[in-house]
């Protein structure tokens, strides 16, 4: 009879469950390796807020967003939004 078959070491599972989850937490290497597999895993437990603008104010925010930051791109439209989203929650908070 034959040796059982070796496999490669599986992944630890333990942060699957984890609702907050950190590039720390990851802890199998090939996850560490590659970068943008363990930075996707950790952003797809990130809160999002999905929002519908009517078409001309959404102009004049994209607008606000090449004034302040010199183009529209995506990460500068989700860095003005969640500016927005914290000045608005700091406001509700020291009420």
């Amino acid at each position: 009879m034959s040796a059982a078959p070796k496999y490669r070491r599986q992944p630890s599972g333990e942060w699957l469950g984890f609702p907050e989850l950190n590039i720390e937490d990851i802890e199998p290497e090939a996850f560490k390796f590659t970068k943008h597999i363990a930075q996707s895993m950790v952003n797809n437990r990130k809160g999002r807020v999905y929002l519908l603008m009517e078409h001309d104010f959404y102009q004049r925010f994209l607008s606000a967003v090449r004034k302040r930051f010199g183009n529209i791109f995506a990460s500068n439209v989700e860095k003005a939004a969640l500016e927005a989203v914290r000045a608005w929650v700091e406001e509700v908070e020291a009420e």
